[in-house]
């Protein structure tokens, strides 16, 4: 049967389990922090603006080319080069996958 460790002594192994794996700790608070920045900057990105309200209203979708257009009246530009930066990066890993061999 394992021995209780209570007293000071258990604060010292708590202590040293905290300090050899810090990086845990860290990860999980910049994490937290992350996501909250995330929620945040979603929100104040989404909410309605006057002007997209009035634009919105203007473009009628008809084709690839209005498409276009009627997404970048109420999508960043920032969100819109991480859409296609990672459908790029899905293909092309795709065919990376399917045309190189497993080494093993």
């Amino acid at each position: 049967m394992r021995k209780r460790v209570e007293g000071p002594v258990a604060m010292m192994l708590f202590s040293l389990y905290v300090q050899q794996n810090q990086w845990i700790v860290v990860a999980l608070l910049w994490g937290a922090v992350l996501v909250i920045l995330t929620c945040l900057t979603y929100r104040g990105m989404w909410g309605p603006r006057e002007s997209e309200r009035e634009e919105e209203s203007k473009v009628k979708v008809r084709g690839p080319i209005t498409f276009f257009s009627w997404v970048t009246t109420f999508m960043p530009w920032a969100l819109i080069l991480i859409i296609l930066g990672s459908a790029l990066y899905t293909v092309t890993h795709l065919y990376m996958a399917a045309t190189t061999l497993p080494n093993w």
